[in-house]
């Protein structure tokens, strides 16, 4: 058990490093080229973030049309740094990678694959963005 979690240990730690270059390289990229890195979206969220910083309301920013609580957790992107947001989603991304492999180490491969799978067809992010009848909608169908 001792050398699964250390293997682990590894990869996460791997794949954050993976993130973080490729956070540091999408920053350099919004700042050198021409086409950005960045989705547009990030700075939508940005700017709700630094209205609700102001005491306003985060719709006020033209298409905004998400939760609060997004603007709530990029308010950091106003205060410490424009890039917050991107370490925010990646931490989150990560933790979910853990917490995976956490299940799979405790239920075994089979058993935590049918419990994701069945989470992901209930809680599916493109069921979410389809319903929101986002432009990308037909790539996910």
């Amino acid at each position: 058990m001792a050398m699964a979690i250390t293997q682990t240990t590894r990869l996460l730690l791997a794949a954050a490093a993976l993130r973080l270059l490729f956070i540091a390289f999408g920053e350099w990229q919004d700042a050198h080229m021409e086409v950005r890195y960045t989705d547009i979206d990030y700075q939508v969220f940005s700017d709700a973030a630094a209205l609700l910083a102001k005491g306003r309301s985060p719709f006020e920013r033209e298409t905004y049309r998400y939760s609060p609580l997004l603007a709530l957790f990029l308010v950091p992107n106003v205060l410490l740094h424009p890039a917050w947001g991107k370490l925010f989603f990646s931490a989150a991304g990560m933790a979910m990678q853990f917490l995976f492999s956490l299940k799979i180490s405790f239920l075994g491969l089979i058993q935590a694959l049918l419990e994701m799978a069945i989470i992901f067809i209930i809680f599916s992010i493109d069921r979410n963005i389809c319903i929101l009848q986002h432009i990308r909608c037909r790539e996910y169908s």
